[in-house]
């Protein structure tokens, strides 16, 4: 039974809970808990339930700093950053580039913002008592110093020095690779002359009128670690962006693995041409599954429709057509397959641009039924006007119109659907994908699933475009060099996500997306409790879901390990 005894030292008595126990088999008092003096014990009693709770999110902190930590990111990052006169390399605000970067990165991948307010997120993480460190002055002048060391050059060395860590560390699959490129459009003004990357183009999110940037991306087809990346102007297209690329690509691939004839590369048909097919057939040792634009070839497509034979791929049964023929002045293995999903997707997408064919001809011909019309059009204007209306992939094929002359010698003009064209196009054209590769011992099975890879990165894409997590906007940079170090800023925060991912997935079993990976973490968090009239403050986790139990013990977090040892100011 517990009682309360008191002991005096130096002439002050101290109160304490103890209890009898047996200790090596004689009576002994154990303290429970110390008391402190009786004006300590008032105190307590009356501040009784008054406390000062804060939550912070740690899950996703902890795991990236982490990674981050078993990359030596912060090393390698500062190894490329000259030294001062002093021999010593920059620090601001007590931190090195490396740091400051790294720190960058993690605020990406958790929450995009700007640099201004990257303090701002950082005070609702634990990440100042992870690290031990106030991280107060990282506001948007310190960031944009930092950032302000990292050259085009310095980008290139830098991530093959990451890539190849990374290699080392949590060996991933180079056997597959799956290359695409995008764009990612911004608000930086049209008359400010300081930024050449930015230029207008066919905008993938439809933002044509705003200036965009380019980012051409190289990831493996398992787990999707980032190999290489390069930011590219705006107003090129990605045949262009490939053939840049291309020589870069096999550089780093080189750095890599020295048997480049393992290593296969994954493209859509956006990228190909034939001089893009040339410079991968000079490349002999890279093996590549590449796509065709069907209606290039429509002699092999009218081949395979008489040609077609069942085989069944991850359970669903599709026509294929295999053939070894001469595309572009090299022997290749072309692969023709139907795909009933591609199918169903074209013919959605045709009724839905009727629709609008529709509209603008309806629009058109009440125009010419006004007569109110100070003039009527001739038969030859009208029929330039509707060809150009029903112009379209798959429309013109099958949107028909007649002419229809008038009474009072005006001109109208009836709509209508082929629908023999429209059967013949269901079952000749649509659906259809041309796969070509260098690959001829792979089977069809083999090619087609290595093409499907290429949803991967398209989803990698996305994942770069998710305004909660990883996003690369918003940017407020507006010159290349800025822009350039922002970006690779970004891809840095995909890598750790990335890593943590995998981790999560091997060590853990789970099984949910990326974004919903980076919320459960983040549901992980950190309490400290101040009692009033009390400078000590207590951290400990909050209670963890039970489904996410093993989540947190694959990145040891625990009340013991709340704290992550990474150096801030190595090499300074």
């Amino acid at each position: 039974m517990a009682f309360i005894a008191c002991r005096t030292s130096r002439g002050k008595k101290y109160w304490s809970i103890v209890e009898s126990r047996r200790v090596n088999g004689k009576p002994r008092q154990v303290i429970l808990e110390y008391l402190g003096t009786a004006e300590t014990l008032l105190e307590r009693l009356q501040d009784k339930g008054r406390i000062s709770l804060r939550s912070y999110s740690h899950g996703d902190t902890h795991a990236l700093l982490t990674i981050a930590r078993e990359m030596d990111l912060i090393e390698i990052i500062n190894r490329h950053i000259p030294a001062g006169k002093n021999g010593k390399r920059p620090v601001r605000d007590g931190m090195t580039v490396g740091a400051s970067l790294v720190l960058a990165a993690i605020g990406r991948a958790c929450q995009p913002t700007s640099k201004m307010g990257w303090y701002q997120w950082c005070k609702r993480t634990s990440m100042e008592y992870c690290l031990r460190a106030s991280l107060r002055g990282l506001d948007s002048q310190h960031f944009w110093d930092q950032m302000g060391w990292l050259r085009e050059e310095k980008i290139r060395v830098i991530e093959e020095d990451i890539v190849k860590r990374m290699v080392e560390v949590y060996r991933p699959d180079l056997t597959s690779l799956l290359f695409d490129s995008s764009n990612f459009f911004t608000f930086i003004d049209s008359n400010n002359g300081s930024c050449s990357l930015a230029r207008r183009g066919q905008n993938k999110q439809k933002r044509s009128d705003l200036r965009q940037i380019g980012l051409a991306l190289l990831i493996t087809r398992k787990h999707q670690f980032p190999l290489f990346h390069k930011t590219y102007e705006g107003n090129k297209n990605d045949v262009t962006v490939f053939k840049e690329t291309l020589d870069d690509i096999v550089a780093r691939l080189r750095s890599l693995s020295q048997q480049l004839a393992d290593i296969t590369l994954v493209f859509d048909k956006g990228n190909n041409s034939r001089d893009n097919f040339q410079l991968l057939d000079r490349e002999r040792e890279i093996g590549y599954v590449g796509g065709l634009v069907p209606c290039y070839f429509k002699d092999l497509l009218r081949q395979a429709n008489q040609h077609f034979q069942m085989i069944t791929i991850d359970g669903e049964a599709m026509p294929v057509y295999r053939v070894r023929r001469k595309v572009w002045g090299c022997e290749r293995t072309c692969v023709v397959v139907v795909s009933r999903q591609l199918r169903e997707g074209q013919i959605k997408g045709i009724h839905q641009h009727l629709e609008r064919k529709y509209r603008e001809l309806e629009s058109f011909r009440r125009q010419l039924e006004n007569p109110r019309r100070t003039r009527s059009l001739g038969k030859q204007e009208i029929t330039r006007r509707l060809t150009k209306i029903m112009k379209g992939q798959f429309i013109e094929d099958i949107l028909r119109y007649d002419l229809i002359e008038r009474e009072d010698g005006g001109f109208s003009f009836i709509c209508y659907i082929d629908s023999s064209a429209f059967q013949r196009l269901k079952q000749e054209v649509l659906g259809r994908r041309i796969l070509v590769t260098n690959r001829h011992d792979w089977s069809s099975e083999e090619i087609i699933l290595a093409y499907r890879g290429q949803a991967k990165i398209e989803y990698a894409f996305r994942n770069l475009k998710n305004p909660y997590h990883l996003s690369v906007r918003p940017q407020y940079h507006w010159t290349d060099q800025k822009i350039r170090a922002h970006i690779f800023i970004c891809v840095i925060g995909y890598l750790l996500t990335i890593a943590a991912y995998t981790k999560a997935t091997e060590k853990a079993g789970y099984r949910n997306n990326i974004s919903a990976f980076v919320q459960d973490l983040r549901s992980i968090r950190l309490a400290s409790t101040r009692r009033h009239k009390s400078n000590r403050v207590i951290y400990q986790l909050e209670a963890i879901p039970r489904r996410l139990g093993r989540l947190a013990r694959a990145f040891a977090i625990t009340d013991d390990n709340i704290r992550t040892r990474l150096d801030l100011s190595v090499y300074s």
